[in-house]
């Protein structure tokens, strides 16, 4: 009996950690300009990290030819953008909305657990703004509204998860 409520104990813990749900999360913010040397213009990247800060997915990248002034992005993702978002600088700091279907760069949905999204710009030749807006990822629903930042506003992310297949459901 107890060899059997171990691998049950076991099963589950597996089966939670390792489980990948469908869903889809939206994320705005609003960048606020910081005067440097080419201000109003901007690049701006944003992208999804695991909670450990893993690259997971670009999702949006205006920079035309400057893409190599943003220096984190170009660190986390190798200037990795194949399926994102793309465009030229920005001519002024707006509110922007990107989604993300929760699949990484190979097209599979990645498993439950935590995750960020991160959002840098800059408007000269150097490291500018970042900020980074971590969630849950899982059957649960989120819904955040994070408080205003130096370089950052009007930030939002939702998660809505979809349904669940292959997992073990009774039918009667």
């Amino acid at each position: 009996m107890k060899a059997l409520v171990c691998i049950l104990f076991l099963f589950t813990s597996v089966s939670t950690f390792s489980q990948a749900t469908p869903g889809t999360v939206s994320f705005t913010v609003t960048t606020i300009d910081n005067y440097k040397k080419y201000s109003p213009d901007h690049v701006m990247a944003i992208w999804v990290e695991t909670g450990s800060g893993n690259f997971v997915k670009t999702l949006q990248v205006q920079a035309g030819k400057r893409k190599q002034h943003l220096y984190t992005w170009n660190t986390k993702s190798g200037g990795y953008k194949v399926d994102a978002i793309s465009g030229p600088t920005l001519p002024d700091h707006d509110k922007v909305t990107v989604t993300w279907n929760c699949k990484d760069t190979t097209g599979a949905v990645v498993k439950d657990g935590q995750y960020q999204i991160v959002t840098e710009y800059t408007d000269e030749h150097a490291q500018g703004p970042l900020t980074t807006v971590p969630f849950t990822k899982g059957t649960s629903a989120v819904k955040l509204t994070p408080a205003k930042q130096q370089w950052f506003t009007d930030i939002n992310l939702t998660y809505t998860p979809g349904n669940i297949t292959g997992s073990l459901q009774s039918k009667r």
